[in-house]
């Protein structure tokens, strides 16, 4: 299980920092001097806008899954609640990690 956190824990890291990287990159200009202030400050908030996305979509499927958790416990179907529950853990770190991004915001 750790490993499996970790290995995703990566891929949403190395999905960000490309995500900043190609952001970053567009920032180039003939004019960098006059330029630069305008499109860093868009690229933050596209990085800005886009984390917020991705909170609110982790959020919704954070809820689906405790609903789903819900549903399985009634009905006593311990091998789904376990899969709820570990999709549960995997979804509320990743929303954890996505509000620290989001604080530099």
């Amino acid at each position: 299980m750790k490993k499996h956190l970790l290995i995703a824990f990566a891929i949403c890291v190395l999905l960000l920092s490309a995500c900043g990287s190609v952001l970053g990159t567009s920032t180039t200009s003939s004019n960098p001097v006059s330029h630069s202030t305008p499109i860093t400050t868009a690229s933050a908030q596209s990085v800005c806008k886009v984390l917020h996305d991705r909170q609110a979509h982790l959020n919704q499927e954070y809820h689906a899954a405790n609903a789903q958790l819900a549903t399985a416990q009634a009905g006593r179907n311990m091998q789904q609640a376990g899969e709820a529950q570990q999709r549960l853990i995997r979804l509320r770190k990743s929303i954890v990690q996505v509000q620290t991004q989001l604080k530099a915001c």
